[in-house]
């Protein structure tokens, strides 16, 4: 059966090929240096990303919009405060 959730969750993984050769793109054109271990890191924090979103939007599509939201609101400071120690990582002049 095709729900909402099923087409929501299509386009995000329709996103998700531009995302990461965007991503490549963009670090060539700026000048960082990536090696495998980085890129690993940045693909382990964008599926997080992407499992947190689905994750949350499964709960409110079921019935509890308030652990949804909850888990959302909780899950955006993770992912910030993730987001900054890889940005800390990437950006480092070594």
């Amino acid at each position: 059966m095709i729900t909402r959730f099923v087409i929501f969750a299509f386009f995000i993984g329709l996103l998700t090929f531009p995302v990461i050769a965007s991503a490549v793109i963009w670090t060539r054109d700026k000048g960082i240096r990536m090696n495998w271990w980085k890129w690993t890191l940045v693909a382990v924090w964008y599926f997080l990303l992407l499992f947190f979103i689905l994750l949350d939007f499964t709960f409110i599509g079921e019935g509890e919009p308030a652990a949804g939201w909850k888990g959302l609101l909780f899950q955006l400071l993770i992912m910030i405060i993730l987001g900054v120690g890889l940005s800390r990582i990437i950006f480092a002049k070594r």
